[in-house]
């Protein structure tokens, strides 16, 4: 007996052991990444990421072995198809293929150069490239002259302004000292008000028919109020690490988060319905903050500076530049006293009105436009 458990014990192991090796009739994986096949062609030109402006051509030149025959190119720009080069292919030297890109008509922004080439056979082949777009023209440079000045409540960390019905709407920030708020234009006083929960930070703010809307810093988070009544309709969540500033063209809503992109909006959802890249003829307005929609435009604060953009709704170019430094004098700052943000418009009067962060003071304004350089 003690001889048959014996036995039965050391097949049982030698089992387990067949059982556990290596080949018991599963193929192993092989988890060596293969290398990836060498490439035909090489992209020479442009050879490294290529900031131009809009309008501008991209010079393309396609290298590849004399020996290999290549069929078409298909050239894309921003993902759309722009030429497709068949025949032109066998008139260029074997070993080279070049064209020219016009680029007229695009966004301002990142975007991506591809080749797709194909070879006989069926084989194909994908080259890339980045091209960043500026806009082709320089802004017009503005100043202001102050038209009127207002009482403004030094206490309001504003983060959104805007002007209807004779009233203005404002949304204020900090943690512990948000709000949205009507306010009278003439003397500053608060006609209603509705603090958020003392963990969230109040942003951008906008009213959208008999809704007002309002973000939140970085809780991912907004709200709908009633316009008249102040009562919270409902929430609204988005996939922006950050809120900033809000304002709608009748529509969209239009949202920034403090970089230099712009979002548009469906106002029910609240999904992203498109986006652009917003630059001048020399690089990013980056810190695009408060918004506010003016005469087919989107006017933004700029973070940190004393400068107001006028943007291109739908290209993302700058079309004009705001200096509004010195409109609040020394004698007007605190301590406390924060940055330029706030712009709401007067649509029926055509009047700009400007504030800032803790400002005592909010101000009508008119703009100039600076005589253009010789």
């Amino acid at each position: 007996m003690r001889k048959l458990s014996r036995l039965f014990l050391l097949c049982s192991l030698l089992l387990i052991v067949v059982a556990c090796g290596p080949r018991n009739g599963v193929a192993e994986r092989d988890t060596t990444r293969k290398p990836a096949p060498p490439r035909l062609t090489r992209l020479v030109r442009p050879d490294k990421p290529l900031t131009i402006a809009v309008g501008d051509e991209i010079n393309i030149r396609l290298d590849c072995p004399d020996t290999i025959s290549i069929d078409s190119v298909q050239v894309f720009l921003g993902g759309e198809l722009k030429q497709t080069l068949n025949g032109e292919i066998k008139q260029v030297a074997r070993g080279a293929l070049e064209t020219t890109l016009v680029t007229a008509g695009q966004q301002t922004g990142k975007s991506g150069l591809r080749l797709k080439v194909f070879f006989p056979g069926g084989k194909t082949e994908n080259q890339s490239q980045q091209i960043t777009f500026l806009s082709d023209f320089k802004p017009v440079e503005y100043t202001y002259r102050i038209v009127e000045e207002f009482a403004h409540d030094p206490e309001a960390y504003t983060q959104g302004l805007q002007y209807v019905d004779g009233w203005l709407y404002e949304g204020t920030g900090n943690y512990g000292t948000s709000s949205l708020r009507r306010v009278m234009l003439e003397n500053g006083e608060i006609s209603r008000i509705r603090n958020l929960d003392q963990s969230l930070f109040g942003e951008g703010i906008t009213v959208f028919g008999e809704r007002i809307y309002q973000l939140t810093y970085k809780s991912q988070v907004g709200f709908i109020y009633d316009k008249t009544s102040f009562e919270e309709i409902q929430k609204i969540y988005y996939q922006n690490r950050e809120g900033w500033g809000l304002t709608h063209n009748g529509e969209e809503l239009i949202m920034s988060d403090g970089t230099n992109i712009i979002y548009f909006l469906d106002p029910e959802m609240f999904t992203v319905t498109r986006q652009i890249e917003v630059y001048h003829n020399k690089g990013r307005a980056d810190s695009l903050n408060e918004l506010e929609y003016i005469n087919g435009k989107i006017w933004a604060n700029r973070y940190y500076t004393d400068e107001i953009v006028i943007i291109d709704p739908e290209t993302g170019k700058v079309e004009g530049r705001i200096n509004l430094k010195g409109i609040l004098k020394p004698a007007d700052r605190k301590q406390t006293t924060d940055v330029l943000n706030g712009i709401a418009w007067d649509r029926e009067g055509d009047r700009i009105f400007v504030t800032g962060k803790y400002w005592p003071k909010l101000f009508e304004i008119k703009l100039t436009a600076r005589p253009k350089s010789p």
